[in-house]
């Protein structure tokens, strides 16, 4: 009994190396390797350079010049930036708090259908997310066209008077945001819906069997034990809101009127050449959003169990 233990101990251990040996795939190191390099040229890399041009005075012809903190001092006292940082927050608290509230109701009223109607809607709602932005946005320009465009010839339906909508300083960054609520609403529902999805049955029968009305039920248990999805859609909403660029650039309103800090970074970087200045303001807005996602995801940091 003995040498067959000792045996197979001796034929066992062998079989556990090579087994270590196999854990190690080639092919895993490799991906894993290609990922590293990947992610180190997509941002580690210029994220680096962005800090160094932040302390620099450099404009593509003569030599870079450090100027130690003047270029983040001078932000600070840029009336232009503290004009961009307010229509940027106006802009993403308006989008955030429409937006998430529609993708809300939206995701409620689909939670009662049927699975295969769900996915019918979805499919619907989800196509501007997978539409080009180019496309989206050349689509709203012309229905936001003062003379002869789609909305005005609705309005005109009704004795509504032509509005001149992007060419107007007060109603343009409106338009932008009703544009961008449409555009990633799709993103908002789905998000929602699984979470919806994901609430154990037996608690809508046990509200029912209570006599809960769908507004009671809505209000008492789904938005209760939504709060986790809600505060992860919020925080991805902040950082995806301030990033936002194409449709304030394709789609600008009369003066700085829609001059958010990612229109204002492009501008002081590739067009007034002033890299330095303009990577400190990248620098900035990078700080913010890092600031408030900590802040959020401190203060919003719950447990759930069903």
């Amino acid at each position: 009994m003995c040498a067959e233990t000792t045996a197979d101990l001796a034929t066992a251990v062998p079989f556990r190396g090579a087994r270590r040996r196999r854990a190690t795939s080639p092919l895993a190191l490799g991906m894993a390797l290609f990922l590293v390099v990947f992610y180190g040229v997509i941002f580690v890399i210029p994220f680096a350079t962005s800090i160094w041009l932040s302390f620099q005075n450099w404009d593509f012809i003569v030599d870079p010049k450090f100027v130690g903190t003047r270029n983040f001092d001078h932000a600070l006292r840029d009336p232009y930036f503290w004009q961009a940082l307010k229509t940027t927050v106006v802009f993403s608290v308006v989008e955030i708090a429409t937006g998430i509230t529609i993708a809300t109701l939206v995701a409620i009223l689909l939670s009662r259908l049927w699975e295969h109607l769900q996915r019918s809607f979805l499919a619907l709602i989800y196509l501007p997310v997978i539409t080009p932005g180019i496309v989206s946005i050349l689509l709203w320009r012309w229905l936001y066209q003062p003379n002869g465009g789609a909305l005005n010839t609705f309005l005109h339906v009704f004795g509504i008077p032509e509005q001149p909508f992007l060419n107007s300083p007060g109603q343009a960054l409106w338009c932008i945001t009703a544009m961008v609520v449409w555009q990633f609403l799709g993103t908002g529902v789905i998000i929602l819906l699984a979470g919806i999805n994901d609430i154990p049955s037996h608690l809508f029968e046990a509200a029912m069997l209570d006599g809960a009305s769908f507004g009671q039920q809505a209000w008492h248990l789904i938005l209760a034990l939504l709060r986790p999805v809600l505060y992860y859609q919020v925080i991805v909403s902040v950082i995806g809101t301030v990033q936002l660029f194409e449709q304030f650039y394709l789609m600008p309103g009369p003066g700085f009127s829609t001059r958010t800090l990612s229109v204002y970074t492009y501008a002081l970087g590739f067009q007034t050449l002033n890299l330095g200045y303009g990577a400190a303001v990248s620098i900035i807005i990078f700080l913010m959003l890092l600031g408030a996602t900590v802040v959020q995801l401190r203060y919003y940091r719950i447990g759930w169990r069903y």
